[in-house]
């Protein structure tokens, strides 16, 4: 599953999973409405042999059974969506039953319709609203209803909760809702910039870094340098001690690089090789940071691995470099000259550090 597809489907089982004691609750206070409607009319709906025994088995069983569907299913957009048609279809059995009765009639309609709006939109609001007005259709079709539309102070005093409580608890659930949103944006903009084994930036977002910082820099006249890195020999570590080796070598070759100075910005740039920019810095400053970058490597233990080293290229901003990529390739060209020199060194156009 995508990042899109699996923040959607988390964001989805959030909805389920909070509205579920909302349901709960819902559906107790429905069930003690229809029951206190019935038990005031003189219709006698309450009779019907399958009416009552209906009412109880859905009220009591079903918000548990829609929160277990949607946990367990891979396709929760589908699941919340027919959970929420089922409460307002079911809502709709009920309105003719109670006589059309103007107060709970409409604290029930509301209710379902507020859910629909505040999980799928006008989208899903149409759709609820048609599937209400068809179990009205069916629901009058079959027991032929009277109308009563003034409603005795027991039920008005039993809708109460519903109309008071049941807004507060969901706005309660928005708000959960909304922080999860937040929590899982944040993630899925984290999965979009970095780079998921290494940790540092994508090439993608580093890319958009460096254009950024090339066009900064050339109208501030700051100085700063770009710096290619890439892991010497990378190949035979692979074919020595397997992928899964060289996978922790790059991983934890992304985590000191993560640990170079704030100001640095550090990304992969494809397989082994990795780009950093160094703002503010000039070409001095970068050659000591590479140096003890390069230092560091040589000396850190790597899992099943003697020795990792790296060769690399650094490159400064100059006034002849018409754009960033050419800026970049300045230090590409310096990190070939430094693995045609033997690898393990630091190469710019001025200056070479060797081991």
């Amino acid at each position: 599953m995508d990042s899109e597809s699996q923040f959607r489907n988390n964001a989805l089982k959030g909805i389920a999973y909070y509205s579920y004691a909302a349901r709960i609750f819902a559906y107790l206070i429905g069930l003690a409405v229809v029951i206190t409607v019935l038990g005031v009319s003189d219709d006698g709906y309450h009779k019907i042999p399958i009416a009552m025994p209906f009412l109880f088995i859905v009220c009591l069983a079903w918000p548990h059974i829609a929160y277990q569907w949607a946990k367990r299913s891979n396709v929760t957009t589908k699941v919340v969506t027919s959970s929420l048609l089922f409460d307002a279809f079911f809502t709709g059995l009920w309105v003719p039953l109670m006589s059309f009765e103007l107060i709970p009639s409409t604290v029930f309609i509301t209710a379902v319709m507020m859910n629909n709006i505040s999980t799928g939109g006008l989208k899903l609001f149409l759709h609820g609203f048609i599937a209400m007005i068809l179990a009205i259709i069916l629901s009058s079709l079959l027991i032929n209803p009277s109308f009563q539309f003034e409603s005795n102070i027991l039920v008005i005093l039993v809708c109460i909760p519903m109309i008071t409580i049941y807004p507060m608890v969901l706005a309660t659930i928005n708000y959960k809702l909304t922080r999860l949103l937040i929590f899982q944006k944040g993630k899925l903009l984290q999965l979009s910039r970095n780079d998921s084994l290494t940790g540092v930036f994508s090439r993608r977002y580093w890319e958009q870094r460096l254009l950024g910082e090339f066009n900064r820099c050339k109208r501030s006249g700051e100085k700063t340098c770009v710096m290619m890195v890439d892991i010497d020999n990378f190949k035979n570590i692979n074919d020595t001690y397997g992928h899964l080796v060289g996978d922790n070598v790059l991983r934890q070759l992304g985590s000191i690089l993560q640990g170079l100075r704030n100001s640095d910005i550090a990304g992969r740039y494809g397989g082994e090789e990795f780009a950093i920019l160094l703002p503010n810095s000039d070409l001095e400053e970068s050659l000591l940071v590479a140096e003890r970058l390069r230092q560091k490597i040589e000396h850190t233990k790597f899992e099943k691995v003697d020795r990792c080293t790296i060769s690399i290229g650094i490159a400064p901003l100059s006034a002849q470099f018409s754009n960033a990529y050419k800026w970049l390739d300045q230090a590409d060209k310096a990190l070939y000259q430094a693995k045609a020199n033997g690898r393990n060194r630091v190469c710019s156009e001025l200056s070479q550090i060797e081991d």
